[in-house]
């Protein structure tokens, strides 16, 4: 009976971890090298969500790399919302801050929820989306 428990705990850290990391690089972006944290993210995609995502920030990256914006954001917290054999929902809150020449450094909460399926024994993003703040 502890293998199903050790089972679920270490999904549930496997999923955290894979969820923040994705979750981090959405919102981190450097013009020097604009496609290094999108790069980082659709690796832990699965292969429909990673091409549907490049084609979601592409044109975002083309405009801030055009404004020489640059984005950094830490994990404050993550956590489980749901998980299932091969299903996992994770609730990821960061610190974005963002720098644009002459302006002042914008800070904001991100709040996105993650939702992961297993594939192949691997644990793999299929979406990602803001979790509203209303």
């Amino acid at each position: 009976w502890t293998v199903p428990d050790r089972n679920l705990h270490n999904d549930s850290a496997e999923v955290v971890g894979i969820a923040s990391s994705v979750a981090e690089a959405s919102a981190t972006f450097t013009p020097s090298s604009p496609n290094a944290s999108i790069d980082r993210a659709t690796a832990l995609m699965t292969p429909d969500r990673a091409e549907s995502y490049r084609g979601e920030f592409s044109a975002v990256v083309e405009d801030l790399t055009s404004r020489n914006v640059s984005g950094q954001a830490q994990t404050v917290s993550a956590g489980v919302e749901a998980i299932g054999p091969s299903d996992a929902s994770v609730a990821v809150v960061m610190r974005g801050t963002q720098n644009a020449p002459g302006k002042p450094t914008d800070i904001a909460v991100l709040a996105l929820r993650v939702v992961l399926t297993k594939q192949g024994g691997k644990w793999l993003v299929a979406d990602v989306t803001p979790i509203n703040a209303h």
